[in-house]
């Protein structure tokens, strides 16, 4: 199996300390993603353990000496980005426990795709506005859920990805959104939303390679470093759109994904009032369904 170079010049942020940090985080994740896919995860889970274990002490120390780093300079967005430092840690700590319990090369991929879109996301949409002085997120000129939603996974795909919106339209939810595969991802505080995320063939492939500079081989059906990784692409656009639309502290909601291909026929959740947003770039369609359902 071919070696893949996951860290790219634009992920640096302008501070050697951090940048060799992070490149160091890419590299142990390269060494993950090689176990997961490569078929042998079972006869190499002492050594999966050890690596997850180093992921999580590095994981920590990078962000102690990123978050120094935030105050010395007064970043804007301190609070903000140390709640999402912590609430990632969480994640891998998760993963870690349940890998001790019941070590599965599924869970092992799962793990991957999940850290490596995270990073990614993280520091091309965060950690590159800390020396700038940039704040995380500001939707005061919004008005509506359909400008919000469009105007931040616009800025997401664009900030992360270099995908540019050539197009954007909205409309009443009609039973059914495009795509070749799909993302649900519910929200529940005290209120409860529905996300649908429909990505086309092409999106999906593009922002995957952009992601891991490897292929979808399936797409009928995705292996689970493909499953979270695109799952948690969209879990990144829920959390600000839910951050923008509801008055509640986003720390205080749990969620729940899902990924389906081919064709969304789930009936679980009512979605009739749902606001569809149909994004169009030079990469293909994706499509964001909307519900408060609760």
């Amino acid at each position: 199996m071919s070696e893949v170079c996951l860290w790219k010049e634009q992920y640096k942020i302008g501070n050697k300390v951090i940048d060799e940090q992070h490149y160091q985080l890419f590299r142990k994740i390269e060494n993950l993603l090689a176990i997961a896919r490569g078929g042998d995860a079972e006869t190499k889970k002492k050594e999966c353990i050890e690596l997850i274990q180093f992921l999580l002490d590095y994981t920590k120390f990078h962000f102690e000496s990123e978050e120094k780093i935030q105050r010395e300079v007064q970043y804007v967005g301190y609070t903000q980005h140390a709640w999402i430092h912590q609430e990632f840690v969480h994640t891998i700590q998760l993963y870690k426990e349940k890998l001790e319990q019941n070590f599965s090369p599924a869970v092992l991929k799962s793990f991957a795709g999940t850290l490596l879109t995270w990073l990614s996301q993280h520091v091309c949409g965060c950690d590159r506005k800390i020396l700038p002085n940039i704040p995380l997120e500001d939707h005061s000129a919004l008005a509506g859920a359909a400008e919000n939603i469009d105007l931040i996974v616009s800025k997401l795909l664009e900030e992360n990805y270099g995908l540019r919106v050539k197009n954007a339209k909205s409309c009443l939810y009609k039973g059914f959104v495009d795509g070749k595969i799909f993302v649900r991802r519910v929200v529940r505080g005290k209120s409860e939303y529905v996300f649908l995320y429909g990505f086309s063939e092409q999106i999906a492939r593009d922002l995957y390679f952009a992601l891991s500079s490897l292929q979808i081989a399936d797409m009928e059906n995705l292996d689970e470093v493909e499953s979270s990784a695109l799952a948690e692409i969209t879990n990144i656009m829920s959390t600000y759109i839910t951050g923008a639309l509801s008055d509640e502290p986003v720390a205080d909601f749990r969620y729940e994904d899902s990924v389906f291909t081919g064709k969304y026929a789930d009936e679980t959740y009512n979605l009739r009032d749902g606001i569809v947003i149909s994004l169009e770039t030079d990469h293909g369609k994706m499509e964001v369904l909307y519900c408060r359902i609760k």
